[in-house]
């Protein structure tokens, strides 16, 4: 598998749902993070740690256009459906086409904030279930 020999450009970065790419987004993070078991014991003047598991999560945020689509299958998540549905299409994509991290997840909390002579905008919270993937093209 072949990755980028360059930098990727954020304006190209975006949240991908079913195959198609979110309209209106603004950003996206991710957060990987690996759990440390502390093994320390008395007499030792340094701590030891062994690796866990690991997991991950995130945000991402946008101009709020409740009639997007892909938009939408977010809001509904969480606040039209059950909550706690997994959802396992998403994509936060590099490039804008095939450069991706992907992997289920689980929207956790939406906001919405509206000012008065300024756009209204959202940001969805999320925690990942099981691995997170980088997929490139090659």
């Amino acid at each position: 598998m072949a990755y980028n020999t360059t930098p990727f450009h954020g304006r190209k970065c975006r949240v991908e749902k079913n195959n198609v790419a979110m309209d209106y987004s603004e950003g996206w993070s991710l957060d990987v993070e690996l759990e440390m078991a502390d093994i320390s014991r008395q007499g030792q003047n340094w701590k030891e740690t062994l690796p866990g598991m690991a997991s991950w999560r995130g945000s991402f945020n946008g101009l709020f256009v409740a009639g997007n689509t892909e938009q939408k299958a977010f809001f509904d998540n969480l606040v039209a459906a059950a909550p706690g549905t997994k959802l396992t299409d998403v994509k936060f994509l590099l490039d804008g086409d095939t450069n991706a991290f992907s992997g289920s997840l689980y929207i956790t909390s939406l906001s919405v904030a509206g000012r008065m002579g300024d756009k209204v905008t959202f940001t969805c919270n999320f925690v990942g279930d099981g691995a997170l993937t980088l997929t490139s093209a090659a």
